[in-house]
């Protein structure tokens, strides 16, 4: 478990593009459980790849503290068919319009204020709750950036072939481990949704303020052919899961990503231009601004000499990530 419209646009003073803020890494304290002393050679060394790529993408003064297993999660057994699998404490409920305020009041990017501009004054929501991650909280404001306690576990399949090598990870019959952790890592940081986030009754987290099914028409109910956006539905930066099995606020797989929601051997799982933005617009600041994701096509070849990745779904059964 995960204890876990049509828009208006604000008015924003964007004769300034970015924000400066204190300049301070998302810092992860991680805590391996027993379980990790059986892991194979190289996963400890992989999961610190993976966490330190994303505190060397984003600025927030807040330390997640995370449990990591291996062939469990939080003492107990991984779901049956699942790669990996998150848990994650989180913080509610919050009004949309505390949600709107800690969004506008964290932007600092271009993508950020274009974000936040499509959040309409009104609840688009009809009065619904919003839950989200401990992390997430934290990155918003919402909770002390150093607060004590368990934000999240994550836990992995004892039973798969992984490559651990951060230079090697595409090798056939074993899947990319340092993308499956990525994978993982950013759900407990609040890349979830709508019927993930633990609600008895249908609630919202910040991700579902940018899921759109056309123009101007934001996605309220779980359904299929949803996407993120980031200018009121107007470009679809990448389609979301739909309601046929995995979690909906996965990638479906259309282009190859490290959040699609399936995940196969003998290919790199890649943390997109969209993923970036995505976490950049649910709260995590950029670490240097970047362009929006339709400029970066120009600059993904730069990245590929550190293992920046290009993943793709194929037809064939594949395990999920979770």
């Amino acid at each position: 478990m995960k204890m876990r419209s049509r828009a208006l646009f604000v008015a924003l003073n964007l004769c300034v593009a970015l924000v400066a803020k204190p300049s301070v890494a998302v810092t992860f304290n991680v805590i391996y459980d027993s379980s990790v002393g059986s892991a194979p050679a190289g996963f400890t060394s992989a999961f610190a790849f993976a966490t330190s790529f994303l505190s060397s993408t984003y600025v927030d003064p807040i330390t997640i503290n995370m449990h990591v297993g291996w062939g469990e999660i939080n003492g107990g057994a991984l779901a049956p068919g699942n790669l990996g699998q998150s848990l994650t404490n989180q913080q509610g409920f919050y009004s949309y319009g505390q949600v709107r305020n800690a969004l506008i009041s964290d932007a600092t990017s271009v993508s950020d204020f274009k974000a936040v501009g499509t959040l309409p004054v009104a609840d688009p929501t009809g009065g619904r709750n919003f839950v989200m991650s401990n992390a997430e909280a934290k990155a918003l404001g919402l909770l002390a950036g150093n607060a004590t306690g368990i934000d999240g576990y994550v836990g992995f399949n004892s039973s798969a072939n992984y490559t651990f090598a951060p230079n090697n990870r595409a090798v056939a019959g074993e899947y990319d481990f340092i993308g499956l952790a990525l994978h993982e890592i950013t759900e407990v940081m609040g890349r979830y949704g709508m019927t993930q986030n633990g609600c008895s009754n249908l609630c919202d987290s910040p991700i579902d303020l940018f899921r759109y099914t056309g123009s101007g028409v934001l996605n309220l109910s779980p359904t299929n052919g949803s996407y993120f956006s980031i200018d009121s539905g107007v470009t679809n930066l990448n389609t979301f899961n739909g309601i046929s099995g995995g979690d909906l606020s996965d990638w479906a797989g259309l282009t190859p990503d490290a959040f699609n929601h399936s995940l196969n051997t003998n290919q790199i799982e890649g943390f997109s231009p969209t993923d970036i933005t995505l976490m950049d617009a649910i709260g995590y600041d950029l670490t240097t601004p970047v362009p929006e994701p339709s400029t970066w096509a120009m600059m993904i070849l730069g990245f590929a000499g550190i293992g920046f990745m290009a993943y793709r779904r194929k037809s064939k059964p594949a395990l999920m990530a979770v």
